[in-house]
């Protein structure tokens, strides 16, 4: 463990500090193609055909589409076509481009040209003949040249003009493309005649005779170096030395259809072949990827590359698609299942995957490739752990047991009939002998040569993960605690055994401690103590699946949640008290994730490799942390303030002025225009001198103000791309309310006037009204009094219920249960408590949203109350989120565990459908009973004690079920008899 935080850290900020300021880098060329996020815009888009894409300087995307021209902020694609802005004369908008000053321009079928250099559009007047524009660019003096249905137009600082044959141009036909290079030079595809390139009055023309394949010439594109590329109907080719050749690495091209392509600001050079998919030529190496979502059949018809470095694609009928870098990678394969449970790197350098269903696998050439030769003689493909001997050998574990495969490909498998204890196999450990230690799902045996031993004591026992550190002890993680094997004796490793959690994983640090990783977050053994960093370290009953040290002062763990990072520098000042809590940073699938639910319950699903990379096993790939490399956005987004409602009015955010009077509410929209994650921007707002302080708002685009006072306001928001590095500086609004004329100053010093004169009245006629009213009073305020006393009783009533369920609450609860342990102390009647929670609730939300998982408590609770025998005498609670408590009085043991049956099975029969529950596809709940004979010294904590610890082992045994049901005895409180 490396926890250097030292003298670099300064070198680390002034880097930081600097790259801030750099351009954005393009999309990693060392990545394949299918390991960039690629997010799919369709259904969003008013029409599905994307000629052309441009990006303004406030960020904002705009979009080419036969429907109209679309603006994308992050959020929404907002249509503006004629029935938005009348000023358009067609839907059909075929170019968008945005000049240096930035301006944008569009140009439309039918419809001529259009700029705008604020939020307005307005037409630009064209020479008679031009209906249509196809192509805009600027050129390097700053003149804006358009392919049109009348030709090729020069619009400069003396007009516009059309370049004819007399100017050196072919006859008028489709121009396909058009773009400027750095010299101040035009290059324009005309199909059927080839590639024009003009500069500076000269016209050249280059067909066959000058290295085209093909006349037929689709696209055009400069590359980061200055090279011009054409894609044509017989491939794509660059211009080098006054003529067009093809480029041998991407000879796999050749005779493809390009209908696109597009040069990146590192250099790579980008492709659409028909039928292929999207291609990518780098320094490197030349790839495709024909599997892409949305992408199959399609035509790219543009490209674009953001200020961000993401690569947008716009395609012929499935609207627009962006390729974005992304913190972590996901690897997949072409496999029945990409599960990963398993990941280990062998001596000599190969990366195995166990995964759940498609056996074993190898990374190879940035994907996952099944070892069809292996598996051919494995058991099982539904793989659990591996690990590799002394000798060389690897060895596998699945649910049919283990196999060991030598380096010559020979495969001796292990089984029942071999002597295991059990044929599902979860985890593998090496021994100091040259033995293999493999726990399985009935205990834990020893494998020597072909010879199986099982370790007594051990029989019957789920074991998850083993470890033998360097004293020779083994130390076993079960579903039910913590064990070790020393000398022929299991024990409890001097614990108390974990008691009611499962141990899924170790991770030994040079100075003596081992982690842990449980079901209920993170341990740590140090000496014969045990801590935990659950609530501490921000996890709350969080699976806990792998701990890997990248040795550059960060502890990396896997999880339930997904992938989390401590800095030991945090997890330091935690131990020594200078912090109470710590928080990790967590990876999700705002980062590259393909699933958020990394594998785990089994030795090996995370593995470091020893070129520093970390790889986790998740539900849909294996993910890969590099720290060494990781790609940070440090671009601060542009904010906008996009739009302003006053009492449901909209009113231009660019000229809101003054506003009212009697204005009730003022919604304010804005956004960020990052794109890399865009669900990952923060926001936050504030009205300067109204508002205290900045008003977190997560990833909310508006702030709502209803009944602000008349004067004068400023609306500022700002925000953070997915890295967390916030534009400060933001977008800002400033408007003025109005006060109504009875709110001016000189209506109020009237109406003070007024006031007081007829206060001087009323004075005068309350005390003659007095002494009369004086009998009315007293019994008015009897009256009074009686209601009070009324209203006082209803809220107590409404005190005690939860305001989701409408049952009792947990306050009511407590109350109750010490009122009925004093009574039936008295009486010497016995005593119950139920705890019933419910089953994976956290995975239901996730999946049905909170709204769900409000209606679907609020179902558990009316089956609770269904089931109770006297509501008079029995009190069914919400004791607390998805947990409930059940107070039976006079009640015993078998009583109370009937109860809890007709409870139980009363949940079932409700039938709420939960897909994401591992117990049943239905909602349930699990069950702890304590029942008592209460006695003086007994307390209502150490009964609730009793029943949580048996609704633990309810969990424990696999959910949906009842534990306890026989009567408790529990100990007194210290200090008492």
């Amino acid at each position: 463990m490396n926890r250097r935080v030292g003298g670099w850290c300064s070198l680390v900020l002034v880097v930081c500090g600097l790259l801030a300021f750099a351009p954005a880098r393009a999309l990693d060329p060392d990545r394949a193609i299918g390991q960039l996020t690629h997010v799919w815009y369709e259904n969003q888009l008013p029409q599905g055909t994307v000629l052309s894409i441009a990006q303004r300087s406030d960020g904002s995307i705009w979009l080419a589409t036969y429907g109209g021209l679309v603006h994308y902020s992050g959020a929404e694609f907002d249509n503006i076509d004629p029935r938005v802005a009348p000023v358009l004369k067609s839907t059909a908008i075929t170019a968008v481009h945005v000049d240096r000053d930035g301006t944008l321009w569009v140009g439309t079928l039918n419809g001529g040209l259009y700029r705008s250099r604020g939020r307005e559009l307005e037409r630009v007047a064209l020479p008679g003949d031009i209906k249509s524009v196809f192509g805009i660019v600027q050129d390097r003096g700053g003149a804006l040249w358009l392919t049109t249905n009348a030709g090729v137009a020069r619009m400069g600082a003396k007009g516009i003009r059309l370049l004819d044959e007399e100017s050196g141009f072919p006859p008028r036909g489709f121009y396909r493309g058009i773009v400027a290079d750095a010299v101040g030079g035009v290059w324009i595809a005309a199909d059927g005649v080839g590639v024009v390139h003009w500069h500076d009055g000269r016209v050249e023309t280059f067909d066959t005779r000058r290295g085209l394949p093909t006349n037929a010439v689709y696209s055009l594109a400069i590359d980061h170096g200055g090279t011009v590329w054409a894609g044509t109907q017989a491939g794509p080719v660059r211009y080098r030395d006054g003529r067009f050749e093809r480029d041998p690495r991407a000879a796999a091209l050749d005779g493809k259809r390009i209908y696109s392509l597009f040069g990146d600001r590192d250099g790579s050079m980008w492709f659409a072949p028909l039928g292929m998919g999207i291609c990518r030529l780098t320094a490197a190496r030349f790839d495709c990827d024909d599997t892409l979502s949305g992408m199959a059949g399609e035509t790219v018809r543009s490209m674009f590359e953001d200020h961000e470095g993401n690569l947008w694609m716009g395609t012929t009928s499935s609207g627009v698609h962006r390729f974005s870098d992304s913190k972590l990678v996901t690897v997949t394969g072409k496999m029945d299942s990409n599960a990963v449970r398993a990941v280990y790197q062998d001596r000599a350098g190969t990366l195995w995957v166990g995964t759940d269903g498609s056996g074993l696998a190898r990374y190879e050439g940035l994907v996952l490739v099944p070892a069809k030769a292996i598996n051919a003689k494995l058991p099982s493909l539904l793989l659990r752990a591996i690990q590799s001997d002394a000798a060389g050998n690897l060895w596998v574990a699945s649910t049919e047991g283990v196999s060991r495969i030598a380096p010559d490909g020979t495969v001796r498998n292990f089984g029942i009939g071999d002597g295991l204890p059990g044929t599902i196999v979860f985890a593998f450990a090496p021994s100091r002998d040259g033995g293999m230690w493999v726990g399985t799902l009935q205990g834990v045996a020893k494998i020597s040569g072909d010879k199986v031993s099982v370790v007594q004591g051990t029989h019957g026992d789920d074991t998850r993960a083993l470890y033998e550190d360097p004293a020779g002890r083994l130390w076993i993680g079960e579903r039910s605690g913590l064990r070790c094997l020393q000398g022929g004796v299991v024990d409890r490793c001097g614990t108390d055994g974990l008691p009611g959690m499962s141990v899924f994983a170790f991770h030994p640090e040079p100075g003596g401690d081992l982690w842990l990783g449980t079901s209920l977050g993170l341990m740590r053994v140090r000496g014969q103590s045990v801590q935990a960093f659950t609530q501490r370290a921000d996890f709350y009953g969080d699976a806990v699946f792998a701990m890997l040290d990248d040795d550059d002062g960060h502890f990396w763990v896997s999880s339930n949640r997904g992938i989390a990072r401590f800095a030991w520098a945090d997890i330091d000042a935690l131990d020594r008290g200078a912090v109470a809590k710590i928080e990790p940073h967590w990876y999700g699938k705002n980062d590259g994730m393909l699933s958020q639910q990394a594998n785990g319950a089994s030795q090996t699903p995370a593995w470091r490799t020893r070129d520093g990379r970390m790889w986790f096993g998740t539900a849909n790939g294996v993910v890969i942390v590099d720290p060494k490399h990781e790609r940070v956005n440090r671009m601060r987004p542009p904010v906008a303030i996009e739009r302003v409602l006053v009492d449901g009015q909209s009113v231009d955010p660019d000229h809101v002025g003054r506003i009212g009077p009697d204005v009730e509410r003022i919604e304010l929209h804005y956004a960020a225009m990052s794109y890399v994650a865009p669900a990952a921007v923060k926001y936050r707002y504030r009205i300067d001198g109204f508002d205290r302080g900045w008003i977190d708002a997560g990833g909310s685009r508006a702030a709502y103000y209803t009944n602000l006072p008349p004067g004068d306001y400023v609306f500022r928001a700002i925000a953070s791309n997915n890295d967390g590095v916030w534009n400060t500086d933001g977008a800002s609004v400033a408007f003025t309310i109005v006060p109504s004329w009875y709110a001016t100053w000189w209506f109020r010093t009237l109406a003070a006037m007024i006031v007081i004169g007829l206060l001087a009245a009323v004075y005068r006629l309350r005390v003659w009204r007095l002494r009369e009213r004086e009998r009315e009073l007293t019994r008015e305020v009897a009256q009074h009094t009686e209601a009070l006393r009324d209203a006082n009783a209803e809220l107590k009533r409404l005190a005690a219920l939860d305001g989701l369920t409408r049952i009792a609450n947990r306050g009511a609860f407590d109350q109750r249960l010490r009122e009925a342990l004093d009574e039936h102390v008295a009486s010497g009647a016995p005593l119950a408590v139920l705890m019933c929670d419910v089953d994976a609730f956290k995975a239901y939300n996730d999946t049905y949203g909170h709204l769900a998982g409000d209606v679907a408590l609020t179902a558990v609770a009316g089956a609770l109350t269904k089931v109770l025998r006297s509501k008079a005498a029995d009190l069914a609670a919400r004791y607390g989120g998805e947990e409930f408590a059940v107070l039976l009085t006079q009640c015993d043991a078998s009583e109370a565990a009937a109860v809890a049956q007709r409870t139980l099975e009363a949940v079932r029969a409700l039938a709420i459908e939960h897909r994401s529950s591992d117990t049943a596809p239905h909602v349930t709940i699990s069950i702890g009973i304590a029942t008592v004979m209460p006695a003086a010294t007994d307390s209502p904590e150490q009964l609730l004690r009793c029943a949580d610890e048996a609704l633990y082992r309810a969990k424990a045994a696999g959910r949906d079920r009842i534990s306890g049901g026989t009567a408790v005895a529990m100990r007194a409180p210290a200090g008492k008899a």
